[in-house]
């Protein structure tokens, strides 16, 4: 009895041990566990670390390469296709990629280039529209509500839009203004529910109220739209002739190309209005800033008009070895 009183009395106690050993293996597994996690949240922590600290790095090289852009526009004499000697000027405001150093890039674009969004023309405006594949269908209601937002009347326009349209879709009412910005038109009836057309359209428009287009910074696109008759290897050659050297008068362009620019509708000159875009490795998106110069300014001889980001573009694909070095060279100084 005694034998077996023993026996029974041993088997609890090897119960609790397995027990007890359960619990320390659990007790270890879920140490590690978090050890793990805690482990991963540095390398995390230490990751987006570096990496706001390249971006903050970028930030400055972009920064350095608006101040180049800013001072050379500011500095040297604008001509008929940018900034610097006649007839080839050292910085082009056609919106090609200048590289400044350390892998930023630098574009300038003159606004007279673009299509001048606060003095459309219904005519030439449906042709831009309609190069920039929008729907024949819609391309009447696009130019009405943009027409109906700039007048200062509340008469709506067959296809437009007025006060009432606006509340309709829980819109404030529109400002009976042209447009202090280009990325306005994302916030209008219709031109919000075409997202990508209105995308493409931003980087071909501005916010110039000066009709006239400067054929020698104009995009190619938009040249096609605005010369409908032109034949293709004419804009061939005239874009081939432009990029070697900027052209001073239509009468010139007729007589190299055949193509007639001649006209009220063309200015054979840069611009006071400049769109630079900057971009520098480690940061997500471009810069854009359109800026005014203002010689007589109190502050400063230029007026940044709007800044907001813009997607690289695809061709450069943060390739900076094909662009153009840029005039000014930004690099430190050797101690």
């Amino acid at each position: 009895m005694t034998d077996a009183f023993a026996g029974r009395a041993v088997a609890p106690v090897h119960r609790q041990g397995g027990f007890a050993l359960v619990m320390v293996l659990a007790a270890l597994v879920l140490i590690a566990l978090v050890a793990g996690r805690f482990a991963s949240r540095v390398d995390a922590l230490r990751t987006q670390s570096l990496s706001l600290d390249e971006y903050a790095n970028a930030k400055i090289e972009a920064a350095s390469a608006l101040n180049a852009g800013v001072y050379w526009i500011t500095t040297r004499h604008g001509g008929p296709g940018g900034y610097g000697l006649f007839p080839q000027p050292q910085v082009r405001a056609d919106g090609r990629p200048y590289a400044v150093g350390h892998g930023a890039e630098l574009r300038v674009q003159d606004l007279r280039g673009l299509y001048p969004l606060n003095a459309v023309n219904r005519e030439s405006f449906s042709r831009v529209l309609l190069k920039l594949e929008a729907r024949p269908t819609m391309v009447d209601g696009l130019v009405d509500v943009l027409m109906d937002y700039q007048d200062t009347d509340n008469l709506k326009r067959l296809n437009g839009a007025e006060a009432d349209d606006y509340r309709a879709v829980g819109l404030g009412a529109p400002r009976n203004d042209w447009l202090l910005a280009a990325n306005e038109l994302r916030n209008l009836p219709l031109w919000r529910d075409e997202r990508e057309l209105t995308e493409r359209l931003l980087r071909l428009g501005s916010t110039s109220r000066d009709a006239a287009i400067n054929p020698n910074t104009a995009p190619k696109a938009l040249l096609q739209a605005l010369l409908p008759q032109a034949r293709p290897e004419q804009l061939e050659l005239f874009e081939t002739l432009r990029r070697s050297a900027p052209f001073d008068t239509g009468a010139a362009v007729l007589a190299a190309t055949g193509l007639n620019l001649k006209g009220e509708d063309y200015m054979f000159h840069v611009s006071d209005r400049q769109r630079l875009i900057v971009w520098a490795p480690g940061m997500p998106h471009a810069l854009q800033y359109n800026l005014v110069l203002v010689p007589g300014g109190t502050v400063s001889p230029w007026l940044i008009i709007d800044a907001q980001p813009e997607g690289r573009d695809k061709q450069s694909n943060g390739n900076t070895e094909s662009a153009t070095p840029f005039p000014l060279a930004i690099t430190p100084v050797q101690p």
